[in-house]
């Protein structure tokens, strides 16, 4: 078994990696879980980015300051009363998606919370967002009182390489592997320690539940906050992430209402969207691809290129896919119960307005529907929190010292 140490020699000598943050020497964990040091610094974090005039242009890098305040990470920390003699697993390798900006910070703030030191591997695509939260923590590292925990960073970057995942995989107590179906299966092939514990991430799919009657009786003004929170799930990121509603199921009869969302919508589309050539011939593929892949007739409503809907009312869970760049499929359902036939272990996130949080869960725990491990309202699809996929990943990520 190689040491840490061993394969930092080893990707020197091929010079195939480029170090962000940090070095290899990883050597201050496992630590307690939510260490009060870990939370100051988080906070500190929190203060450069609320206070950056970069980040309050991106949404995802203010949701993500307001998220890691030390008042919300203690918050977090009181969902954990029955952790007890609590502490890391020593190592943690991050595989983080190549489509979502901030999902390597979460996952960092994670391995952190956890008492873990870890080796992070940052999206290929070359993102602001990245780049201006590793100049934070450049920064930060600068400052003596966090160098304990800058210590238990390592941010990287490197193209596919089967080597290098190896090596790293092989040293380190947990892996959490975010980059969707075939990321998981390659890693899956990878030898590691026989403790090592997998937190796997695959495709999933997610979709909005609207009731058009509560929706009608929405004046201008909440209209258009609702839609732009429906905007914020679905737009910011071309629908690629995985908790991004691919479709619309419609409770209720009025439509009016749907029309007015949707042209609603359209003007914010029209407004702050900005799609390029590359993203719509990836659109038009994904569309030709889909329709001739599930053999089905869809009618069409192009109300501009950037704002498609789909409706085929023969379709069942086999035919939600993301096709990105602002595709929607609707569906229209007669009550909560006909959803059942579109749901499987692949359906992730369901938004919802009109209706609750118990009555989606009833519908759940009725149905015995093995999918849907998040409930949330319309605006917080991308909210990550430490239960995602229906694991608990602090939990997973720390041990407990019997007594």
């Amino acid at each position: 078994m190689q040491s840490l140490e061993d394969v930092a020699m080893s990707i020197k000598m091929n010079k195939k990696i480029k170090i962000i943050v940090g070095n290899f020497n990883l050597k201050d964990g496992p630590n307690d879980v939510f260490d009060k040091d870990t939370i100051l610094f988080l906070n500190e974090i929190s203060r450069e980015v609320l206070n950056s005039s970069i980040c309050k242009k991106f949404p995802d890098l203010v949701s993500f300051g307001f998220w890691c305040r030390a008042s919300n990470i203690r918050k977090l920390f009181n969902n954990y009363s029955f952790f007890k003699n609590r502490m890391g697993r020593g190592t943690v390798l991050h595989i983080t998606p190549s489509n979502v900006p901030t999902n390597f910070a979460y996952s960092m703030v994670f391995g952190l919370l956890s008492g873990n030191n870890n080796i992070i591997r940052l999206p290929s695509k070359n993102f602001l967002q990245v780049e201006v939260l590793c100049n934070i923590l450049k920064k930060l590292s600068k400052k003596r009182i966090y160098k304990r925990i800058i210590n238990r960073l390592l941010l990287i970057k490197y193209d596919n390489s089967d080597l290098i995942s190896s090596e790293l995989s092989e040293i380190v107590e947990a892996r959490i592997i975010w980059g969707g179906d075939n990321t998981v299966t390659k890693f899956k092939t990878f030898k590691t320690k026989p403790r090592c514990i997998d937190l796997a991430f695959a495709n999933r799919y997610s979709i909005s539940l609207i009731d058009s009657n509560k929706l009608g009786k929405l004046n201008s003004k909440n209209l258009s906050s609702l839609t732009k929170k429906f905007y914020n799930d679905t737009y910011t990121m071309d629908q690629f992430g995985c908790s991004s509603p691919n479709s619309v199921f419609w409770l209720g009869k009025n439509k009016i209402a749907k029309k007015n969302f949707w042209h609603e919508l359209n003007k914010i589309v029209d407004n702050e969207y900005n799609l390029d050539l590359s993203g719509a011939n990836k659109k038009i593929s994904n569309l030709m691809n889909y329709t001739l892949g599930k053999n089905k007739v869809f009618k069409a409503n192009i109300r501009n290129f950037n704002l498609i809907t789909l409706k085929n009312k023969k379709l069942n869970f086999d035919n939600f896919e993301n096709i990105s760049f602002g595709t929607f499929v609707e569906i229209d359902l007669n009550n909560i119960n006909h959803l059942q036939k579109y749901t499987s272990e692949k359906l992730q996130t369901i938004t919802y307005f009109g209706t609750d949080f118990k009555s989606i869960r009833k519908f759940i725990i009725k149905n015995k529907i093995k999918g849907i491990d998040r409930i949330v309202p319309i605006g917080r699809a991308f909210d990550l929190t430490p239960e995602w996929d229906g694991i608990d990943i602090i939990a997973t990520l720390s041990r407990t010292i019997g007594i």
